[in-house]
């Protein structure tokens, strides 16, 4: 069930980047909240794929494992490093829930190699490079702005709908005036 969380954000919550969203990395973005404390804010972008073969990264992933399965651009930040987050239990158990039935896997060469050897679906994962962060206070500030809507209860729509389809998705699942936001130009110019 869909829900807006204006006031609290945590683990397992989505942004939604709103029209006011100047940032470049960030416009048109979904991006799940991963861990959100007094310290800051980790999350990762949902809906940029960096159109690089998942088995350039893992070279153990051979074609006819990878199939189609692109990395994603996770955020602007640490861009050297590689994260997944899983849909449901993880089979080895070893990963930090995030919320709405998603993990983050602790030892991503284990889960490689459990999709490598049959033993977990590829297409439970997805991979990313980088992250989005915040400091203590700032999301709370982008979020005064409105350059943001916080939600959650829209997890399905991450692994059953075409990347570059997710944000308008997302807009439409919440209806009214985002609808609206869903059928703009990309850029208000070409208007």
């Amino acid at each position: 069930m869909l829900e807006y969380n204006d006031s609290v954000i945590e683990s397992g919550d989505f942004l939604i980047a709103t029209p006011a969203m100047r940032d470049a990395n960030f416009h048109r973005t979904v991006i799940l909240i991963c861990d959100h404390d007094d310290q800051g804010t980790f999350g990762l972008v949902l809906n940029r794929s960096t159109g690089i073969s998942i088995e350039k990264v893992f070279e153990q992933m051979g074609p006819e494992i990878a199939e189609a399965c692109s990395l994603f651009f996770g955020g602007p930040v640490d861009q050297e490093r590689v994260f997944a987050i899983r849909r449901g239990v993880p089979q080895e158990a070893a990963g930090e829930q995030v919320g709405n039935g998603m993990f983050l896997p602790k030892d991503l060469a284990g889960s490689v190699d459990q999709i490598c050897s049959g033993n977990d679906l590829l297409k439970k994962y997805r991979f990313f490079v980088g992250y989005a962060g915040w400091d203590a206070g700032q999301l709370e500030q982008e979020l005064e702005e409105q350059a943001w809507i916080a939600v959650s209860g829209i997890e399905d729509l991450i692994f059953e709908t075409e990347p570059e389809q997710l944000w308008t998705q997302a807009l439409r699942t919440l209806g009214g005036e985002q609808t609206l936001w869903s059928m703009m130009p990309a850029d208000p110019e070409w208007n």
